[in-house]
């Protein structure tokens, strides 16, 4: 064969590589805040769109933004309408269905309860069943150590320890009361040596229970409360996105739902007072409480129902591990740490 027409060969193969390699890859993006959002002109932002522009940057990839309706993810991979997808939320059938990278945040459950007056909060601590049932036990454990002093202490001891039982014993509960909240009073003082090596341990325990008393106070006051979900929300109405995977955590959970169009929606009804609570993906509920506006919400989260966001690739694509490994550069960098706080920060 003449080398003309051989190099003429060679070159018709090597072509569409060269020409692959040179196109710019498309990545279908999700709007999904915080972490895909587009603004009026077109332009793309959010944690998963920067996280991945920082990767096509230091990778030298290019590449084109393509909006992408949640609907078509499935048809644009498979017919490669697109090269990568995301935000893309990890599951099972997803993984089946096609690639997914390490995963680029990792949200979970957040609440938005109305904002209730702090004096308020106290006093509903103060009265609940719990401080009662505090009061009630810290009572009867200083009445057992009372009367362990007073009958050690009635008989040489009676004037500071009253013979008589109930006077004897008002005296005992006093005095160790006294001791465990103020390492002794002064006007009570066990005199004989067991009395004395009773005191002795009841001081030494009273730190540890007074420690305990404290922080169990100042959680019931609700000065330091976490949620406990979903015990929290078993006498609650809790508002959330109709098929959300929150609603679908919530009922599995036995917590009664309302179902919204959208999370502005559910969070409305909650200030309203037509739902106690609004519950969805911790980021997204923030994002949505800012974008309304004029609601008085408080937001918290908690570490249920984890819900890892990925980029998605079609099946065997051999971006799957280039990708991965960038993932891991970019997070190694703390690059990826600052752009989580930048749109994740309470």
């Amino acid at each position: 064969m003449p080398r003309p027409t051989l190099l003429a060969l060679l070159l018709c193969l090597v072509a569409p590589a060269l020409r692959a390699q040179d196109d710019p890859l498309r990545v279908g993006v999700i709007e999904a805040p915080p972490f895909a959002m587009a603004s009026r002109d077109g332009a793309w932002m959010g944690m998963a769109v920067d996280m991945w522009r920082v990767i096509a940057e230091g990778e030298g990839w290019p590449y084109e933004l393509v909006p992408l309706d949640p609907a078509a993810l499935d048809a644009a991979l498979a017919d490669g309408g697109v090269d990568l997808a995301l935000p893309v939320q990890a599951t099972p059938a997803r993984e089946a269905a096609f690639d997914l990278s390490l995963p680029l945040y990792t949200a979970t459950l957040g609440l938005a309860t109305p904002r209730q007056d702090r004096l308020l909060s106290v006093l509903e601590g103060f009265l609940s069943w719990q401080f009662l049932r505090l009061v009630l036990g810290l009572s009867i454990l200083l009445l057992i150590v009372g009367a362990v002093i007073w009958a050690l202490e009635r008989r040489r001891n009676d004037e500071q320890f009253a013979k008589g039982p109930l006077r004897g014993l008002g005296d005992g509960f006093w005095w160790a009361g006294v001791t465990l909240t103020t390492i002794g009073y002064g006007d009570k003082a066990p005199i004989t040596l067991l009395g004395r090596a009773v005191a002795m341990l009841w001081m030494l325990t009273g730190l540890a229970v007074s420690a305990a008393l404290t922080a169990a106070v100042v959680t019931m006051a609700g000065l330091q409360r976490e949620a406990d979900v979903p015990e929290d929300l078993r006498d609650r109405t809790v508002a959330v996105v109709d098929g959300s995977s929150t609603a679908t955590f919530l009922q599995n959970e036995g917590i009664e739902t309302r179902a919204h169009a959208t999370l502005a929606e559910a969070l409305e009804a909650a200030e309203a007072g037509r739902a106690d609570v609004a519950a969805g993906t911790a980021p997204l509920v923030r994002h949505a409480l800012d974008e309304t506006g004029g609601l008085t919400l408080s937001v918290r989260t908690t570490s249920l129902d984890p819900q890892m966001i990925s980029i998605a690739l079609p099946e065997g694509s051999g971006l799957a591990e280039p990708v991965n490994g960038a993932i891991l550069r970019l997070f190694a960098s703390e690059i990826g740490w600052r752009l989580t706080d930048r749109y994740t920060a309470e």
